[in-house]
């Protein structure tokens, strides 16, 4: 833990922001070991979404249109790292957004549901077809879920078992109150048997959206309808696993394989509309959140206090944690 000093005075388009909350993503601690693009030089400041309160604000910040008691969230033109109590940064760097967005589902809103967003609506998932998730607990997982749920678009979520029988049906009760309306298992090796509820909905399944690939991503492919422009979107690779295709799922299915990743839409955006397309995305991401379509309980979540951040990484790194013990880790808040 270290202190990095502020500027007396600020910048004229500049802002003072007080960070009220910051969130651990996987791509954090990636960042952090060297593995994501964009990692930080160290010694350096971790994290990379965040909500706060503008505190203070240059002179042409003022003029347009920056105000202290602003909330804002930070976009992807701030590069100083969210896990910190206060930052001065350019006023580019953040967006501003509605106040009775809770804190903490403002802190988490420019990925996991951005992305989810982005999947559905660029790939124009419409009402009435089937969406095929996997890693379905995970933020984008849930989110897709959620998003797919309000726009009528039925889902099959793939999910791994638990250590027990009633572990795992904890977490697919989980995932169907999020939306899905159906989850099986995901497990390397195991035939594929579909009930008859899963065999209707595959027969409408034109998109999977791939957060894992291995075994997870050709089960995937499976389910997805032949001869029908379906696509499959790769968007990580939880799994640490190669993307292996089976040939006929080129040939017989004719599926198409695509990747996606946000940040690469964002700096499009930024080129084409100067940041619109990003603005208006997050006002409706905060327009779902609000309406209850979008929600991450405070269950899913630990609270850590910024100076217990560095203990709570170190344990969680440390630990020999099975993945199927339980409904998941809890996502770490860090509470500034």
């Amino acid at each position: 833990m270290a202190s990095i000093p502020l500027p007396d005075e600020l910048g004229e388009d500049d802002v003072r922001v007080r960070v009220l909350a910051a969130p651990v993503n996987p791509s954090d601690v990636n960042a952090i070991e060297g593995k994501y693009p964009g990692a930080r030089e160290p010694p350096a400041c971790g994290g990379s979404e965040m909500v706060g309160e503008v505190t203070a604000c240059g002179t042409r910040a003022l003029a347009r249109g920056a105000r202290a008691g602003d909330r804002v969230v930070a976009n992807r033109s701030y590069a100083l790292g969210t896990w910190r109590r206060e930052v001065v940064a350019n006023v580019n760097a953040f967006d501003a957004i509605d106040r009775d967005v809770p804190v903490h589902e403002a802190a988490m809103m420019t990925v996991n549901p951005c992305t989810a967003l982005r999947l559905l609506v660029d790939n124009d998932a419409r009402e009435g077809e089937t969406i095929v998730v996997n890693a379905a607990t995970s933020g984008v997982g849930r989110a897709l879920l959620q998003l797919a749920r309000a726009r009528g678009i039925r889902t099959i979520a793939m999910c791994r078992p638990r250590s027990s029988e009633t572990a795992t049906e904890e977490v697919f009760e989980s995932l169907r109150a999020d939306g899905a309306d159906v989850v099986i298992p995901d497990v390397e090796g195991k035939f594929l048997r579909l009930d008859a509820k899963t065999r209707e909905l595959a027969t409408r399944a034109r998109f999977g959206f791939n957060a894992v690939s291995g075994y997870s991503a050709q089960t995937m492919l499976r389910l997805l309808q032949p001869n029908a422009s379906s696509v499959m979107v790769t968007y990580g690779g939880m799994s640490k696993q190669p993307l292996v295709v089976p040939t006929g799922a080129f040939i017989f299915k004719d599926i198409t394989l695509k990747g996606f990743w946000l940040t690469r839409w964002l700096e499009h955006d930024e080129k084409t509309t100067q940041g619109a397309g990003r603005r208006d995305m997050l006002a409706q991401i905060s327009r779902e959140i609000r309406d209850g379509a979008l929600r991450t309980p405070s269950s899913r979540l630990r609270d850590v206090p910024l100076r217990s951040l560095p203990e709570a990484l170190r344990l969680d790194a440390a630990a020999d944690v099975d993945p199927s013990a339980s409904i998941g880790r809890l996502k770490i808040l860090v509470r500034c």
